[in-house]
């Protein structure tokens, strides 16, 4: 058989592969807080049943670059919520937020190009660069500095998986050092809407000298509870979308024309099912902080616990697993979270997440940091 290519073969296997087995050898499944999820339910205009699926235009091809009703919704949104200078052609649909950032990376970079991923960060996003054959460079924001090769900077604001919201002052800098080395600025906004203690969500475009050479990414999977339809999307300026949409059209072609519908409708409802959800979110948020011992995050979806050593974080997720609760290992993380472990507390309903609580209260004591 002939060999895959190297690039591909530069994928690390995810570090949830052995949890799955360790998972599957269990007498029950344990309640799941590794992955990132929220167990509400979508707004109605967003299930099949809202769903008008008679047209047969549901089952043709499509726009490449999106339905232009819901391109149009989209850039209202982005001048309203996101204070960018946004027409329909600064936007284009994705399929989720994780084809958004494949093509921004493979748009924006060359391979052999370098990144400054600020960490820690995503794990699927390093993948990206890796199967482009580009290189990652992983640095903190407070030891931000230039390396050689490097064309850009990728950060997610809220955080996934440490929940930091940048300041103002804090983009400032990123935009101040990108222009001063002239990089592209990719910006994951994916948990815009999970913000707790009157943080504040600024878009990193919006800052001036910003929206040329930055790519923001968003989805409806987070805000809206749609993870499934696989609904995304990304803004950029023309001169760059020309680009992206070019690569999209050769990769899925076209969203489906339904889960753009499903999408439109629920912008079209207004900030309700957000406003709805936030103050739940932010209920589990406070009870999770009682029983695990780390910072409240400042947005986002989750906790992100740092203990003594990677063995005593290993041991924690093990032990939490066998008592009958999945943990994700900061090993995924970054090179240098081995010894932190993240907590999802916004995927299991309320009798569920106090149920898991009361099991993580009782192994914290092993915590450290």
């Amino acid at each position: 058989m002939p060999e895959v290519s190297s690039h591909v073969r530069s994928l690390k296997q995810s570090v949830y592969a052995s949890l799955a087995e360790k998972m599957k050898a269990l007498p029950e499944p344990p309640i799941g807080l590794h992955l990132g999820d929220t167990y509400a339910v979508p707004p109605a205009a967003a299930r099949w049943e809202g769903l008008d699926l008679s047209s047969p235009g549901n089952y043709r091809y499509s726009h490449p670059s999106g339905l232009p009703v819901l391109l149009e919704e989209l850039a209202t949104k982005l001048v309203r919520e996101n204070g960018l200078a946004a027409t329909a052609d600064w936007v284009q649909v994705t399929c989720g937020a994780t084809h958004a950032l494949h093509s921004a990376v493979h748009t924006l970079l060359q391979p052999d190009d370098g990144i400054l991923i600020l960490s820690p960060y995503w794990p699927l996003f390093g993948g990206m660069v890796r199967c482009l054959g580009a290189v990652e460079h992983e640095v903190t924001f407070e030891d931000l500095e230039m390396r050689p090769g490097v064309k850009a900077l990728y950060f997610a604001n809220p955080n996934n998986p440490d929940g930091r919201v940048y300041t103002r002052e804090e983009l400032e800098r990123l935009a101040s050092f990108a222009c001063e080395h002239d990089l592209w600025v990719i910006s994951d906004e994916c948990y815009e809407h999970y913000l707790y203690d009157g943080n504040r969500h600024i878009s990193i475009a919006s800052l001036p000298g910003m929206s040329e050479r930055t790519v923001s990414v968003y989805s409806f999977s987070k805000s809206y509870a749609m993870a499934g339809h696989r609904v995304g999307y990304l803004c950029a300026h023309p001169q760059v979308m020309l680009w992206l949409r070019r690569l999209t059209n050769h990769s899925i072609y076209n969203l489906s024309p339904s889960l753009q519908k499903a999408a439109l409708a629920v912008l079209r409802e207004g900030d309700a099912f957000v406003k709805e959800w936030s103050p739940q979110y932010a209920s589990a948020r406070n009870r999770m902080a009682e029983v695990v011992h780390a910072p409240k995050p400042q947005g986002g979806a989750y906790f992100f616990p740092r203990f003594e050593n990677a063995e005593r974080a290993w041991d924690f997720v093990e032990r939490a697993l066998q008592a009958g609760v999945a943990v994700a290992p900061g090993a995924a993380f970054g090179d240098a979270y081995a010894n932190y472990v993240r907590i999802c507390f916004t995927c299991v309903d309320e009798p569920t997440l106090e149920k898991a609580c009361v099991i993580l209260g009782r192994l914290g004591h092993n915590q450290g940091g």
